[in-house]
């Protein structure tokens, strides 16, 4: 394997009074697979915003390397979308994850298509002007951040590819050569027909616009169902990307032993990965934490030496936030810390943090709950409309199902059906087989909970129902 090393001079960066510039990125070849760093260029503009003492980061193979080709770990935390939540944008809480959480590395969550998101009807001049203050912040507590084009709703890349290239033409503009910064080009591509070449095409697409100004920045791309399909990509990589990694996202009580293996699979064909957003809840976000595999997903990361960002910098009501509701952010402590806040504190500094043990309180959520009822089935359904929004002249609500079997045998093959006050089209689906007709929603097993044990409850499916007014459970 024939390796390449650009070696910056430490004097003259001084001298300069400039960032140090990244080393090219070694080149290996492994049955077949090529890795996605090519040689490293110096860039010698200085940046509007730098951090001296942050290191340039390169992909080698699948691990992340400093400028002294040593392994690199990240573990961080994401905002919360900070068109939902902009006031955990700020230097105070970004020192107390800092100093107190373990965090290296902050992730800035930009939604592009919900709640007046950066491409339906948001302030785009305010949001950029948080992206600024998030990396302003993080540099000044010493951490690498992460600009994220937050796809979510909007599953398909392409829907907004002209806004995403204008954008990050902009940003990488502004902060060309800055060590600190880290592009992720589109959080979670998903949809029926958000195949890996749709994904690959709008990354082909966007890349050259953020290489034009930076040719050193480390890129994360995205991959289908969720960031889910790292195989695929590692079937059909990216070419003359540059210094870029792949991103995985994983929630530990519904993502388990194969997502693990399949993680495992990309990890052996040289994939370069980096786990961008993750969780210890269900995949929509809530329910009961599952501890011990999330403390397996977290060994193996380890394991393999790859870098992490939890969710979320928040305290909006749910399991996946870190800090309780009502925390102050500019001035959390620790004894506003959620049960996840104190996990994720546990695991990436080894404290324990005792005296702030406090369940988070649920029972004041602003949530609207149905009332339950008896399912078709005979389990105990009770749905929760947890979120809504406008776009397109459309309004968009997201509901979660609790499915319980209160009986003292397995229910399988079951369905449950769900009445609303408007006829609606299913968006978006997870953990289970939807079809919409009218204003009827039919609700089967999907690849997860064909059985649902004796006393078991199952939290984690979900859907996002498209209607054109307000929709309510009938």
């Amino acid at each position: 394997m024939n390796h390449l090393r650009l070696i910056a001079s430490f004097l003259l960066a001084l001298a300069l009074c400039a960032c140090a510039s990244s080393p090219s990125a070694s080149q290996k070849a492994d049955d077949g697979h090529t890795a996605q760093s090519d040689p490293v260029e110096t860039d010698t503009r200085k940046p509007e915003t730098e951090s001296a003492s942050l290191s340039p980061l390169h992909a080698d193979g699948p691990q992340l390397m400093d400028d002294r080709n040593q392994p690199v770990v990240l573990q961080g935390y994401s905002t919360f979308g900070i068109n939902y939540k902009p006031e955990y944008v700020n230097e105070n809480t970004f020192r107390f994850l800092k100093e107190e959480m373990g965090s290296q590395v902050i992730r800035l969550a930009m939604y592009t298509a919900d709640n007046n998101g950066y491409c339906t009807g948001g302030d785009q001049e305010q949001l950029e002007g948080l992206i600024d203050k998030g990396v302003q912040a993080a540099v000044a507590t010493g951490q690498y951040v992460i600009i994220d084009w937050h796809i979510l709703s909007d599953g398909n890349p392409a829907q907004y590819q002209d806004q995403a290239r204008a954008f990050f033409q902009k940003v990488s503009r502004k902060y060309a050569g800055n060590p600190a910064v880290i592009y992720e080009i589109c959080n979670e591509p998903n949809g029926s027909d958000v195949t890996w070449r749709v994904v690959k095409s709008y990354a082909e697409a966007v890349i050259p616009d953020i290489r034009a100004n930076d040719k050193n920045a480390l890129i994360l791309v995205g991959t289908p169902q969720w960031n889910q399909a790292e195989t695929e990509a590692g079937k059909d990589l990216l070419k003359d990307a540059g210094n870029m990694m792949y991103t995985v996202h994983f929630y530990a009580a519904t993502h388990k032993d194969q997502q693990r293996q399949d993680l495992s699979t990309a990890y052996d064909q040289k994939l370069p990965m980096f786990v961008s957003e993750f969780g210890i809840t269900e995949a929509s976000g809530n329910g009961a934490l599952d501890e011990q595999s999330g403390q397996t997903w977290i060994d193996l990361l380890d394991q393999d030496k790859i870098s992490r960002v939890a969710w979320a910098t928040s305290d909006k009501d749910e399991a996946s936030s870190i800090f309780k509701p009502g925390t102050d952010p500019d001035s959390p402590s620790l004894s506003d810390l959620t049960e996840w806040g104190q996990w994720l504190r546990k695991v990436y500094t080894g404290k324990d943090t005792s005296d702030a043990k406090d369940s988070q309180d649920t029972s004041g959520s602003g949530q609207k709950t149905a009332d339950e009822k008896s399912g078709d089935s005979g389990l105990e359904a009770t749905l929760k409309q947890s979120n809504t929004w406008n776009s397109d002249g459309m309004t968009f609500t997201q509901f979660d199902l609790t499915l319980t079997n209160h009986s003292d045998q397995p229910v399988t093959d079951w369905s449950e059906t769900l009445n609303f006050t408007k006829d609606i089209t299913i968006d978006q689906s997870w953990n289970g087989d939807m079809s919409a007709s009218g204003s009827s929603v039919t609700v089967k097993p999907g690849q997860y909970h064909s059985t649902i044990q004796a006393g078991e409850t199952v939290t984690d499916i979900g859907f996002i129902a498209k209607s054109d007014g307000v929709v309510k459970e009938r």
